[in-house]
């Protein structure tokens, strides 16, 4: 079967409808609850359907899906920046010392996580909004508040590009920087 936009929306499209309209009939007894924000309902909601649908489709497909391109609006300004070799081989030093033996073989080993194909790259980005930056730029402030984003699922699947809208509202709310890979 097929996993892209049109199959995706087609799977997910009865749940937000269903979602929406058990929103607003059920509106008393969600009070004081998490869903009690209809964005946040449909959100959870949303997200547990897609969970659903991929579970039926390939690694590969999934990963194929939520690694596309995706653009961001001209109003919020992102920098990408290589990360060197060197800082990535000292955060794994860093990492094993403090995991210590015991803790690297519980996690797996040293080596599972640091793995990257021969030649590649790892790039992150510095998300902020446009006008935050320009303001900082103007008063000489080099942006001390920062927020570090750190996907939980490693981007097993998903990428940054799926994630920066999440980033860019954190930047606006914050008046900060993000820094996501």
């Amino acid at each position: 079967m097929t996993f892209n936009t049109i199959t995706v929306g087609a799977a997910v499209t009865p749940t937000v409808i269903e979602t929406y309209l058990a929103h607003y009939l059920n509106r008393k007894p969600l009070r004081q609850r998490p869903t009690a924000h209809i964005s946040y309902h449909e959100g959870l909601c949303l997200i547990r359907q897609f969970l659903r649908y991929a579970s039926f489709h390939t690694v590969e497909d999934v990963q194929s899906f939520t690694s596309q391109w995706v653009p961001h609006p001209r109003w919020v300004k992102v920098d990408e920046c290589t990360i060197p070799q060197t800082s990535i081989a000292a955060s794994a030093d860093a990492l094993n010392a403090q995991l210590g033996h015991k803790g690297v073989n519980r996690v797996g080993g040293s080596k599972w996580w640091q793995w990257r194909r021969e030649g590649t790259v790892l790039k992150a980005e510095w998300i902020e909004m446009r006008g935050d930056y320009n303001a900082r730029k103007e008063r000489g402030n080099e942006g001390n508040r920062v927020m570090l984003y750190v996907h939980g699922g490693a981007y097993f699947f998903g990428s940054v590009d799926e994630h920066r809208y999440q980033m860019q509202r954190h930047a606006r709310k914050l008046k900060a920087r993000v820094f996501a890979r």
